[in-house]
């Protein structure tokens, strides 16, 4: 399914009322339930003391190989800074009444403390909020009264664990939970390490959050980066919201599957940034959200000379929106010149939009050569899907314009040359605003104007079974709705005259799946239905083949739910 990207970035950390550190609660646990007889004094179990003070309890923990072979061999660490599904000591302190995520195998142990009560929820979720936030000495990252109230009175469910990609197809990342009150707004960076550290070609992206999401964004970070990055969740600020290589990103949980023959390429060693902005909008209630994410990254690293895709965040920062209920455009340039000989052109794929609650249009143009405005590509009035001018702009949920889907093919602009943006603002109701203008910023009470694209530097080739060909000339009589679908489509077109018509579904492998209709029609409209909904594609992805007295015509069709 290809509905993507899109929003950007905020904010500031919720208040804590607790002044204790929270090494100094998780401290306090240990104190209370596993010291006597067990991790304390001169001999205790598995070498592990718990008994002093919290930095000693740092020393003990953090970077820690365990004791237990078992848990070796899977590479864990007593506490790995930032990565609670590496961290031994909480494999050891959960339940599944707690997080069924945690389950051990016999040669790791049972559940500690061993013989008396389990830990109570809230103290288990307390251990893994200090491992996320990046198992630091000072500090309060979550006030343990928002844990209580979590698990013992108001917590939202938590998001479903999707199933993960099957071994050596791919890999897995998930971020959080992390707990917000109501009326909380959030945003964080967090690293990511990817499991051997070696290059990634990533052809198929999936992303699941809460619906509470602004935004989710992947960024690539490479070695040098990634070790000045902090461990753990790190709060986004004006200085580094922008500073690292954009790859992909969401505002609703969606399925990202790239064109035949390209892949993000993930540099060897390299890290994933992943960046969460997140809004509890329970009001004047009681409903703590627990943030998380899931994302599954589908690889191929054995098919050669797959073409790279790229992406990039055109960002227009200086926008000045005056609070008198008037509207306000501001146009800015974005040219893709990498100084490479070799290529004059990018390939467009992919263009969305993101503003915040002020935006009112958005708009993207080719750029002539001498600089003046060009041909319409995006128009900001169409809906998510990109195919219904609702004729407003939704800057919740901005139109994601595939290119290939909408004009047939993937357009080349030249670099030199680039693109246009154009966006719209309003403040409405200027009596109830209490600022005397607005400016671009991070929080949803500022404004942001930017544009997401994903490209090519080379021209993208067909596939090699031949199926793909021929978008350039899919006449406008050819029609497949609803698509994306998630059971049954109708495919229409009409005929100028009587024909020999072959109208035939082909699965992403280049299988044919069904042979919808085969035989002569009269001329005028003509209307047959296919059931996708069956599970004949593995990728969710079939081609719509037409043949009319021997001239093919091809879509695709994308099934939801995949």
């Amino acid at each position: 399914m290809k509905k993507l990207l899109s929003a950007l970035l905020v904010a500031s950390l919720p208040t804590l009322v607790s002044a204790q550190s929270t090494l100094q609660s998780v401290s306090n646990i240990f104190q209370a339930n596993c010291t006597t007889g067990c991790h304390s004094g001169g001999n205790p179990s598995a070498n592990l003391d718990l008994s002093g003070n919290p930095a000693s309890l740092v020393s003990a923990l953090v970077g820690v190989d365990p004791v237990n072979p078992a848990a070796q061999a899977k590479g864990y660490k007593l506490v790995d800074a930032g990565y609670p599904h590496n961290s031994f000591l909480l494999y050891k302190c959960a339940t599944p009444a707690w997080d069924d995520q945690f389950g051990m195998d016999v040669a790791e142990g049972g559940v500690m403390p061993s013989g008396q009560a389990s830990l109570e929820k809230e103290e288990i979720e307390l251990v893994r909020q200090w491992i996320i936030y990046g198992a630091k000495q000072n500090g309060t990252v979550v006030d343990p009264q928002v844990l209580d109230d979590y698990y013992n009175d108001n917590g939202m469910d938590r998001i479903d664990q999707p199933a993960a990609p099957a071994v050596g197809e791919g890999f897995q990342m998930h971020l959080g939970p992390f707990f917000l009150e109501p009326g909380d707004e959030v945003e964080f960076y967090k690293k990511e390490q990817l499991l051997d550290n070696s290059e990634q070609n990533v052809v198929k992206f999936e992303g699941y959050f809460n619906d509470e999401s602004h935004h989710f964004l992947l960024f690539e970070l490479d070695e040098q980066t990634a070790a000045g990055e902090d461990e753990g969740l790190r709060p986004v600020g004006i200085q580094n919201a922008f500073q690292n290589p954009y790859m992909v990103g969401w505002v609703d949980p969606d399925v990202l599957e790239l064109p035949y023959g390209t892949a993000y390429k993930i540099d060897e060693n390299s890290m994933i940034d992943l960046n969460y902005h997140i809004i509890n909008y329970a009001s004047n209630g009681d409903s703590i959200l627990a943030a998380e994410v899931y994302i599954n990254y589908f690889t191929d690293n054995n098919s050669p000379d797959l073409i790279e895709m790229e992406s990039d965040l055109l960002i227009y920062p200086t926008i000045f929106i005056p609070n008198t209920g008037a509207e306000v455009s501001f146009t800015g340039n974005a040219t893709f010149d990498d100084q490479n000989p070799e290529t004059d052109s990018i390939y467009v794929w992919f263009l969305s939009s993101h503003t915040h609650k002020y935006g009112t249009d958005y708009d993207i143009f080719k750029r002539n050569p001498d600089g003046s405005q060009g041909d319409q590509l995006y128009e900001g009035f169409y809906n998510t899907t990109y195919d219904f001018n609702q004729g407003y702009y939704d800057w919740e949920h901005p139109g994601n314009l595939y290119l290939d889907d909408v004009y047939g093919e993937i357009l080349p602009i030249a670099e030199n040359d680039g693109l246009i943006q154009t966006a719209t603002f309003q403040i409405p109701g200027s009596a109830n605003e209490s600022a005397p203008f607005i400016t671009f910023g991070l929080t949803t009470d500022d404004e942001m104007m930017l544009a997401f694209i994903q490209y090519t530097r080379e021209r993208i080739p067909t596939d090699p079974n031949g199926i793909f060909d021929n978008r350039k000339d899919e006449p406008s009589f050819m029609s497949i709705y609803p698509n994306p679908t998630d059971g049954i489509s109708s495919i229409k077109f009409s005929l100028e005259e009587s024909a020999d018509v072959q109208l035939t579904v082909f699965n992403s492998l280049g299988q044919k799946v069904n042979q919808v209709y085969s035989g002569s029609l009269s001329a005028g409209q003509a209307s047959f239905e296919f059931d996708a909904s069956n599970g004949q594609d593995p990728n969710g992805l079939y081609l719509i083949q037409l043949i009319v007295n021997d001239k093919v015509y091809s879509d695709r069709l994308l099934q939801l739910n995949r």
